[in-house]
């Protein structure tokens, strides 16, 4: 009876062991073991069979393998009912969906998900996080859109938007290497080559409230082909942070911030950098509002301000669905993995960016 439950439900027992090691593992083991152990194998082992070879995003290869469960399943319940009645076909479709999706957090785990339990960027890299004062954030934002300004006069005299025609092709191309470079300079493994893919039709992420997702059941990261191009540089290094073996949001766009400083190519360094001013400007512009709007409307490049209304209006495009269901059902993910403020550890970058910046004043 034993090996008949066994057989029946392995995948349940394997994803509650996996669970349960979790759970368990320390930091350090995790970091030792899994991050730098095991999980450069694995990178290694995948990147450079199915996803070297497939000419398409394997993120749709998964949701069609997914819609094929569900044919073959819906078969076999039918086929269920007509040898043995609904109470057998009921059993069998439970059984199968609770084995089909402790089959997907087994894998989750093994392939990736022990990434989130790791140690701390910033306990590993001796630096303290760093939460700015008003007067500093303030500093911060002015001076920061003057080095915007800067670079944006290398790409162009002009003050309308930058297009397409002005950044990198390729987002995955321009970016892998900058991350990699981010990661060996501070001791960090870089391993395979994780493959970067735009995702069409567009907003197929943002009508979710997403701009991009490292999917790990295909070990890919992909981003909206949607996206304005002044945001996509970005947005491909956080992706690809996480497929090298980061879990944690404000990690992951940390090591994009990083990724970024080691560029010299004007468009990508301006691409880099409006990403992160962004964000303390909108922490600048909820604390003090009117003087925000009076030194938007007044000092702010003009150019920089078309750059933002056309990332906005692009952005409009897009409509939310369900945004909501989307903010609770991912904020609730992150907090199983681990990550207590689970939508707000978004916001951790400012702190780790802020905080790296004390230590190696160098950084910029």
């Amino acid at each position: 009876m034993l090996k008949v439950t066994f057989s029946h439900w392995w995948p349940l027992f394997a994803a509650l062991l996996l669970v349960g090691l979790r759970l368990f593992a320390s930091p350090a083991f995790i970091e030792s073991v899994y991050s730098r152990g095991l999980y450069p194998i694995l990178r290694y082992g995948w990147d450079f069979t199915l996803p070297l070879l497939s000419p398409f995003p394997l993120y749709y290869l998964f949701w069609a393998l997914v819609i094929w469960w569900v044919w073959a399943t819906v078969r076999r319940c039918r086929a269920r009912v007509k040898e043995a009645g609904w109470g057998a076909a009921v059993g069998f479709f439970l059984r199968r969906l609770l084995n089909a999706i402790a089959g997907l957090v087994a894998v989750f785990l093994l392939v990736w998900g022990f990434n989130y339990g790791r140690e701390d960027v910033d306990k590993r890299m001796g630096f303290g996080r760093y939460q700015p004062s008003l007067e500093e954030l303030r500093e911060r934002v002015h001076d920061g859109a003057r080095e915007l300004a800067d670079w944006r006069r290398q790409i162009t005299p002009d003050s309308a938007a930058l297009t397409a025609a002005d950044l990198p092709e390729d987002p995955y191309l321009a970016v892998r290497g900058l991350v990699r470079q981010a990661l060996r300079d501070h001791d960090y493994p870089d391993p395979g080559r994780p493959r970067g893919r735009q995702l069409r039709p567009e907003g197929i992420l943002m009508r979710f409230s997403t701009a991009g997702v490292y999917w790990p059941w295909v070990g890919e990261s992909n981003i909206d082909a949607g996206l304005h191009p002044l945001q996509k540089p970005a947005v491909m290094a956080h992706e690809l942070a996480h497929a090298y073996g980061f879990g944690d949001e404000g990690t992951c766009t940390f090591w994009a911030w990083l990724a970024g400083q080691r560029t010299e190519d004007p468009a990508l360094a301006y691409a880099f950098r409006l990403a992160y001013w962004r964000r303390i400007a909108g922490r600048l512009r909820m604390a003090e509002p009117e003087a925000y709007a009076t030194w938007r409307a007044d000092s702010l490049d003009p150019g920089i301000r078309n750059d933002l209304q056309a990332i906005y209006t692009n952005s409009a495009r897009f409509e939310d669905i369900a945004p909501a269901i989307r903010n609770a059902t991912y904020n609730t993910y992150l907090k199983a993995q681990g990550v207590h403020d689970g939508l707000l550890n978004y916001g951790t970058v400012v702190q780790l960016v802020e905080g790296y910046r004390r230590a190696e004043p160098s950084a910029g």
